[in-house]
């Protein structure tokens, strides 16, 4: 939607968004003094006190736009007294929100998201749409591929990247890596430095907006029962195989943890394997169980998931950030154990 479309569209909808706010007066003005030309300028009255809004819309309303948007009508509200300045999008997102009420703007959205913060009326509306764009977005954001752009940024979070070094190391076309990072930048994750390197400026955040939209039920998860009860033993076979039918592996969950950061004791052991499933179960001398089982072997959602792996003892784990992502939402005192790893192990 062009920001001249969603002009109309507020403009048409204001009396309803503003509600109980009586609308006086709506129109585009024209500053000389700087030649700049504001997008809507409101004049409203609410029991016998009269403010004007000024509205400047952005297409995008994600946090790199709304910044702009915040600049600009802040600048432009200085120059009529007694006003209010406010952002309008088809759609901002939490993010967006949040950065707006901190910096006392309000915004109004064609979701029906609203925020004004006046001393004589405060309203404040959340749509029931919105998660449900926020959720289309985040998974357009962390799609496999994506993830593991996502994933080598994390990874190496002090790095200084151009787009050719990202692709290379993410295994991502030029193409398709540069669309993640427009996304990553829109959302105020990543920035140009001096440089222009690409830098994480959020990592923790990014971090968190994964970890709330990752789910190790995306892998293929296949249950099986061992009779060796003895963990030391059980990964010196894991290991044997692997060299034997020349296939990588990656310990996750409590069993890589425990080699990382041992928090919790656990029962059960959980592996990647990148290939040869029916080799891994031959070798291993696994059992097919519905229920009782103790160890999972698990098909990668996507080969991202490999990348990074860490050598430990001779024993191959995921790497940090992956290990957080599947502990997390683990029922088995996953979060304590994930905690742990972000404490002592990511840092951030």
């Amino acid at each position: 939607m062009s920001e001249n479309e969603i002009i109309q569209k507020v403009q048409f909808q204001l009396k309803t968004l503003l509600y109980p706010i009586q609308i006086k007066k709506v129109k585009h003005e024209h500053f000389a003094q700087n030649q700049r030309t504001n997008d809507l300028v409101v004049r409203t009255k609410y029991k016998n006190k009269e403010t004007t809004f000024v509205i400047t819309v952005k297409s995008i309303g994600e946090p790199r736009y709304i910044n702009q948007a915040i600049t600009k009508v802040k600048l432009l509200s200085k120059e009529i007294p007694d006003s209010y300045p406010v952002v309008a999008s088809w759609f901002i997102s939490e993010t967006s929100q949040d950065i707006c009420k901190n910096s006392n703007v309000g915004y109004i959205d064609l979701l029906g998201n609203i925020y004004i913060d006046l001393p004589h009326i405060h309203i404040e509306k959340e749509s029931k749409k919105t998660k449900k764009v926020e959720k289309k977005k985040q998974k357009q954001l962390f799609s496999p591929v994506a993830t593991r752009i996502i994933r080598s940024l994390l990874n190496q979070p002090n790095e200084g990247w151009t787009l050719q070094s990202l692709s290379k190391k993410s295994n991502a076309s030029l193409g398709y890596t540069h669309r993640v990072v427009e996304k990553l930048e829109d959302k105020r994750f990543i920035e140009r430095n001096k440089d222009y390197k690409l830098i994480l400026i959020d990592k923790s955040r990014l971090l968190d907006t994964w970890r709330d939209n990752y789910s190790i039920k995306s892998n293929k998860i296949h249950s099986f029962y061992t009779f060796e009860k003895n963990k030391n033993s059980l990964y010196d076979m894991i290991k044997k195989t692997s060299q034997s039918i020349k296939s990588d592996y990656a310990l996750t969950l409590h069993s890589g943890a425990s080699f990382i950061s041992p928090y919790v004791r656990y029962s059960d052991v959980h592996l990647y394997i990148k290939s040869s499933l029916k080799e891994w179960i031959k070798q291993l001398d696994l059992r097919p169980v519905e229920s009782g089982a103790n160890i999972c072997l698990i098909e990668p959602y996507d080969d991202g998931i490999m990348h990074n792996i860490q050598t430990i003892k001779g024993n191959m784990i995921v790497s940090n950030i992956q290990l957080y992502l599947d502990l997390y939402s683990y029922p088995k005192r996953g979060k304590e154990q994930a905690q742990k790893i972000r404490e002592e192990n990511i840092f951030f």
